[in-house]
């Protein structure tokens, strides 16, 4: 469906600070327009560190055992397990760990803050997820595993009152993944 190359360091970098740069500035601009008050992202910054840190394990699990073989013989995970193991693997091939640290840095604040602080707060928990998943339609599957997260997101996001947890957890989530996807995943599809 998408062809994924190998991304020079230098050039990732530069799509992450152009694609979530963007993503930054819309939720900035839309937050303004409406009124939404995005900081204090937190009351409680220790709590929420910790509370993000925990809710990112689950997925984080998730993602490791839809890598995994026992993903290969699930007709729609099996495919899409191979999409990331063979198409998305290579963009982060070159990537170093200061890259991936930064380039999840970089999405759970930007696309928290639209998705989750202006997003959902207009649009409800509902519309908030669904153009999250639509937003990282890779594939349909994957697409309804990401709008499932941003349920999952948004859920504690409402439930705690912060938007510090669904910007912890999201990176947390995106540096796990991408460390386990760059260093540790089999090649193997």
């Amino acid at each position: 469906m998408f062809n994924f190359t190998v991304y020079p360091r230098y050039k990732l970098l530069i799509m992450t600070c152009l694609v979530e740069g963007v993503v930054l500035m819309a939720a900035l601009i839309i937050a303004r327009y409406y009124g939404i008050k995005l900081l204090p992202l937190t009351q409680n910054v220790f709590r929420d560190i910790v509370i993000g840190t925990f809710w990112a394990m689950f997925p984080l699990a998730l993602f490791m055992l839809l890598l995994s073989e026992r993903a290969v013989g699930i007709p729609s995970l099996g495919s899409l397990r191979s999409i990331i193991i063979n198409d998305i693997r290579a963009m982060f091939s070159e990537a170093k760990l200061p890259d991936l640290c930064f380039i999840s840095v970089c999405a759970g604040i930007a696309e928290e803050l639209l998705f989750r602080g202006v997003i959902q707060v207009k649009l409800g928990i509902v519309g908030g997820s669904i153009i999250f998943g639509l937003l990282h339609f890779i594939t349909p599957v994957y697409c309804v595993i990401i709008t499932i997260m941003g349920f999952y997101l948004g859920i504690l996001f409402q439930y705690y009152d912060s938007l510090l947890i669904p910007i912890q957890l999201h990176f947390v989530y995106d540096l796990g993944a991408l460390i386990y996807l760059r260093y540790f995943c089999s090649v193997r599809p």
